[in-house]
């Protein structure tokens, strides 16, 4: 089978082009040696980006922990269960805190990192796309069909954030630089998904029970075949497949703030 040649082999390739403050960047990491080098690079702010990252991971740990402390209970779970999923809703909500001091950090310090920018990505499709996705699958949305629109979610997440990577120099800034407007929802919009998940708790809609789903809000509806079948899918699931839509849409603009 052959294999796409890279490009440094090609005799006509040039280098990629990069601007004098990038290479000025990039150069801390080629000239780093010794243990941990990449670690001692790191900037407060990228520090401050690795918790947004660490508030999603432990929120989809917490999620885990419910579903470990509430299986095999009919209804309701223990005071101890609840907690721990209440936990699991409010680290997003921490997340968003660091996501948005790591930039304001990055300022007071001068500028931000190319690596910084690059874990920014990574810490909120953690913190914003996948926890979430996480939480409703706790509550109950976990028919075939569901998981399918959770997947897009998390997958619609990913697309718009490499996509604001690659084209955020081509958006319209104003005079500082600042682009805008946002090309489809940002990420962090799940928030509002999150902010109503903690709310069906709160007022006991959602799955209990283990195998449980009839509680789960927006209701359950059957597409095709029997009762309890791969062919059924929850409300809640299709606006989680809208959502996911919405992010990767490229007519919808989304003033900056």
């Amino acid at each position: 089978m052959s294999q796409r040649p890279s490009v440094a082999k090609k005799a006509d390739a040039s280098p990629i082009a990069l601007d004098e403050p990038k290479r000025v960047q990039l150069q801390q990491y080629r000239d780093s040696d010794g243990h941990f080098s990449l670690v001692r690079n790191f900037r407060l702010a990228d520090l401050i980006t690795i918790m947004n990252g660490v508030c999603g991971t432990l929120s989809i740990l917490s999620s885990a922990r419910y579903l470990i402390l509430s299986s095999n209970l009919p209804a309701p779970p223990t005071q101890e269960a609840t907690n721990v999923l209440y936990f699991a809703h409010l680290l997003p909500v921490l997340g968003f805190g660091f996501d948005a001091l790591d930039g304001k950090v990055a300022r007071w310090r001068g500028g931000g990192s190319m690596l910084g920018q690059e874990m920014d990505s990574l810490a909120d499709l953690v913190s914003f796309g996948v926890a979430p996705a996480t939480l409703a699958y706790t509550l109950g949305v976990r028919t075939i069909l569901d998981q399918v629109c959770l997947l897009l979610f998390v997958s619609g997440g990913l697309a718009r954030l490499a996509r604001f990577n690659a084209t955020v120099a081509l958006i319209p800034a104003d005079a500082s630089g600042k682009s805008k407007y946002f090309e489809g929802l940002p990420i962090p919009s799940s928030l509002l998904l999150t902010a109503a998940m903690a709310f069906f708790v709160r007022n006991g809609w959602y799955a209990m029970g283990a195998g449980s789903n009839a509680d789960v809000p927006f209701g359950l509806f059957r597409l095709f075949g029997e009762a309890g079948g791969n062919g059924e899918i929850h409300g809640l699931a299709v606006i989680f497949a809208l959502w996911a839509a919405a992010m990767i849409s490229k007519t919808l603009h989304v003033p900056k703030l």
